[in-house]
């Protein structure tokens, strides 16, 4: 499988970028992803995929109750009912390149699954290292920071520029890193959240 074969979107933005994913709504709290849009402010927001995973659940319901509605992206991932706008956002943003992907392209989640239970017990961050630098090996024409969502880890591994972005949903998994992301012109950050 290809990357080429995914539905791909390249934009160029200035401004801050916020990135939530693995929101899994209904399951999570609408009201602190409103602070949170509302504390940031940003000029865009990248929803990074599991974000709507219950098919009775319409889109314009979960967006209706943001209280920032504008400049969305939606990058489709593993579990969402809706289609979103891609699957593989390229950003450039303050003369920085950034690749952003759901994460669940290659491999299949069950024995993903499986094998990161077991590593995680050898090292904690070992399931998200090894998840980062198999894109690394898989993309490894695209030099710049990587951003996955999907494994609900939250931790940049800045010596490989790859980003685990956490999840903001509330249903328990092999990781529960809840917090999200941030591209500014400081760069990259992570926010974790208690």
């Amino acid at each position: 499988m290809s990357i080429k074969t995914f539905r791909r979107l390249f934009i160029e933005w200035d401004g801050k970028v916020v990135i939530l994913s693995d929101i899994h709504y209904p399951n999570c709290n609408i009201n602190e992803i409103n602070d949170i849009l509302i504390r940031e402010n940003p000029s865009l927001i990248v929803l990074l995929g599991d974000i709507i995973t219950e098919k009775e659940t319409d889109y314009r319901i979960f967006i209706n109750k943001l209280k920032i509605r504008r400049n969305i992206i939606y990058i489709r991932g593993d579990e969402d009912k809706v289609e979103g706008d891609t699957d593989v956002l390229k950003l450039k943003n303050n003369n920085k390149t950034y690749l952003l992907l759901h994460g669940h392209q290659y491999f299949d989640e069950k024995y993903e699954f499986r094998i990161a239970r077991f590593l995680k017990k050898i090292n904690r961050n070992l399931p998200p290292l090894l998840f980062c630098l198999a894109f690394k090996v898989l993309l490894r024409d695209f030099k710049d920071y990587i951003i996955l969502g999907h494994s609900h880890a939250l931790v940049n591994f800045k010596n490989i520029m790859c980003v685990n972005a956490g999840t903001m949903s509330t249903i328990s998994n092999l990781y529960n890193d809840r917090g999200y992301v941030v591209i500014s012109n400081k760069g990259i950050k992570i926010n974790k959240l208690s």
